[in-house]
């Protein structure tokens, strides 16, 4: 940035601070006489509101002196005998606009009496006032929000009869009245607005909707400016105390000040317009007269410039005078001691070069004996010589060159030392990994080995194939995802005359979760055989899992039993996938689970049992997670409406194992080579004939 920039901007920035300056003190100054003329409008305000609700409850206060002294309540007691009294004095006030309303209220704070019989009348004293009424006695008057759509000014006085205070007399009168003297008096349209906002009463309620409704807060005073229709207003709210010394609302006035509060704005956008106009012309005059006066200084720059990078052909003009003339001879100093400088450096540069063609040569050798990546670096360092050579060509002197090269020699000597120490460690790590690799590979193959195994281990405790059978055939299929699964199944005859069949889901993969599977396989079969009940099976095989369980592991199970005599499926399910139930005309139905936790999770669970029947030809099919939550490579879910349309669709009557396997290949088609993530575990029984 030019100097003469700089100066212009500092200038400016300083000349509109001055600016803003005197206009913030001016505009500080308006809002000031502003707040003190809203603090005179507020004063007066008040002043109006409480001088005209003051003579209102005084001419309340004389109706109610004249209604409580009347003969009829001298001699009245009790609930019936008030009413009468106050229905034959009250209308008579009323009748002479002595009161708007008029109620007459038991110490207790029933209401006996109201001049305006509502549903759901309530008395206009609270419960509060009203003691302090009967126990000091006199008057209480005042404004009060009685109903969400009036205001009313009121006055309070006790009913005495024989001493005691028999009933509350309360007279009063639309505050509207009070409002529409003082709109007569302030000269402005007035309104009262509740706590919440709502406008309650108005003298001109076309006025307030021309303003757009202006906002006033509820509980304190202040003064603003409201726009509507064209027109500006001036806007004034006071808090409203009401009797009991809170805030009943807000008193709200609406001044037309449309001429001037126009006149001000548009004076003050004169002024603006008049202040920015002055500014633009003295910034403009000062920035013209910097870049005259620096004009010559420019030049001088430009040739020092010229000179900076190399190019000594370029001239001062002479011109100008003063400070001008001697910038222009220094700078003719300065270009005779560039060209000799340049001459020196093109001496030092040659040198330089021979220097570094032979360190280059010796390098070169001495990277051959390096293998190919610590070669390649040794070139990449010698390019970067010969570029920091071009970068610092400039040296000052001639010590400070020599500096250079010695610097430049040392740091390429040190980077080579360290490339062949870097060598020698990598090949040291590198004949160390490959021992380590040699034992852990034959680690590996005594593991694999031990995988394959455990693998046929676990398949060979599945269930074999049953005897050729008239009544029943059943048929398994487990896939592990790894070398060992979770999953298992089981099919075992209780007695002559039940078919047991179970499919779990272990948590977990691999080695732990096979050893937890064969766990509970064993503990399964051999409760079986002592608890005929699938309920009852699972509450014992839970109550074996769940104790100790230090693993936190737990096993999902759907446990059944078939009596191949009636085709009743009795089963108990511990957060299993539920049974699918194939009839013989294709329709598949889901068999309603229990809802119970799964095994091993909590100690004392219970299981419920449920029972379905199978008729001939009806087919069940077990499985377990595996199935349904398959993906797809675009990451849809294969889930039970799928199987439960493949099921309803396999070659059933093939037999079980042709089922088993249609169902099976379909998962991995709809897989499409996405590797198997759960284990894929299905059992299809299905009911042949009835035994006898």
């Amino acid at each position: 940035m030019l100097l003469r920039t700089r100066l212009t901007i500092i200038l400016s920035l300083a000349f509109l601070l001055v600016v803003t300056l005197l206009v913030l003190v001016g505009l500080r100054r308006e809002s000031l006489m502003d707040e003190r003329f809203a603090e005179v409008a507020i004063a007066g305000q008040l002043s109006l509101w409480a001088q005209l609700v003051e003579e209102q409850a005084a001419e309340l206060q004389d109706a109610g002196e004249e209604l409580v002294s009347a003969p009829e309540f001298a001699s009245a007691f009790g609930a019936t005998a008030l009413r009468a009294a106050a229905r034959n004095v009250t209308g008579a006030i009323i009748a002479t606009g002595g009161a708007d309303l008029i109620q007459i209220v038991q110490p207790d704070g029933l209401l006996l009496f109201s001049s305006e019989p509502r549903a759901e009348e309530r008395p206009m004293l609270d419960a509060g006032s009203l003691d302090r009424l009967i126990a000091q006695g006199g008057s209480i008057a005042g404004v009060r929000q009685d109903r969400p759509d009036r205001y009313v000014v009121l006055v309070a006085l006790p009913i005495i009869a024989q001493g005691r205070t028999t009933a509350v007399a309360i007279l009063a009168i639309d505050a509207i009245k009070v409002l529409r003297r003082f709109s007569a008096a302030f000269g402005a349209p007035s309104y009262l607005v509740s706590l919440r906002g709502r406008l309650v009463r108005a003298t001109e309620p076309d006025v307030w909707a021309l303003a757009n409704r202006p906002e006033v807060p509820p509980r304190e005073a202040s003064f603003g400016v409201a726009e509507g229709d064209g027109r500006l207003y001036s806007v004034t709210g006071v808090p409203v105390p009401d009797f009991s010394g809170g805030t009943a609302g807000t008193l709200v006035t609406l001044r037309d000040s449309t001429e001037s509060l126009a006149a001000m704005r548009d004076l003050a956008s004169s002024a603006l317009l008049a202040v920015g106009g002055f500014v633009l012309m003295i910034l403009t005059g000062l920035y013209l007269y910097l870049k005259r006066g620096f004009r010559p200084l420019e030049g001088a720059i430009s040739v020092l410039r010229a000179l900076s990078q190399g190019n000594t052909k370029v001239r001062m003009e002479e011109s100008g005078s003063g400070e001008i003339r001697r910038i222009a001879d220094a700078v003719a100093v300065f270009r005779r001691n560039a060209v000799q400088l340049e001459e020196h450096r093109q001496h030092q540069a040659r040198l330089r070069q021979r220097q570094e063609r032979l360190i280059r040569r010796q390098m070169e050798r001495l990277a051959q004996t390096l293998e190919d990546d610590g070669r390649a670096q040794v070139m990449e360092d010698l390019k970067e010589i010969v570029q920091r050579r071009i970068e610092h060509a400039g040296a000052a002197s001639e010590v400070e060159q020599q500096d250079e090269q010695l610097g430049m020699l040392a740091s390429l000597l040190q980077r080579m030392s360290a490339r062949i120490a870097d060598q020698h460690h990598r090949l040291t790590e590198l004949v160390a990994e490959l021992r380590e690799a040699i034992v852990t590979r034959a680690k590996l193959a005594g593991l694999q080995q031990e995988l394959e195994i455990a693998k046929q281990l676990q398949l060979s405790i599945l269930p074999r194939p049953l005897p050729p059978r008239e009544d029943v055939v059943v048929h398994g299929v487990m896939l592990p995802a790894k070398e060992v699964g979770g999953d298992f199944y089981d099919f075992f005859f209780i007695d002559e005359h039940r078919l047991a069949v179970v499919v779990a889901d272990v948590s977990g993969k691999g080695v732990p979760a096979a050893l937890f599977m064969a766990i509970t396989r064993t503990l399964l079969k051999a409760t079986s055989l002592f608890t005929p009940s699938p309920g009852a099976c699972l509450e014992r095989l839970n109550a074996f899992l769940a104790a100790e369980n230090d693993q936190m592991m737990f096993v999902t199970l759907l446990y059944g039993l078939v009596d191949l005599r009636s085709g009743s499926f009795s089963y108990a399910c511990a957060g299993h996938n539920p049974a699918l139930l194939r009839h013989s005309d294709g329709r598949v139905v889901a068999l309603p689970t229990t809802g119970d936790v799964a095994l091993a999770v909590v100690e004392d669970a219970t299981y419920q049992e449920r029972v379905a029947q199978l008729q001939p030809g009806d087919a069940l099919l077990l499985y377990t997670d595996g199935i349904t939550e398959a993906f797809d490579p675009e990451g849809d879910l294969y889930g039970e409406e799928r199987l439960m349309a493949a099921w309803s669709k396999a070659p059933v009557a093939a037999g079980p194992a042709t089922a088993a396997g249609s169902l099976v290949e379909q998962v991995h088609g709809f897989e499409r080579g996405q590797p198997q993530t759960d284990d894929v575990t299905c059992v299809v029984l299905k009911l042949l004939h009835l035994a006898p």
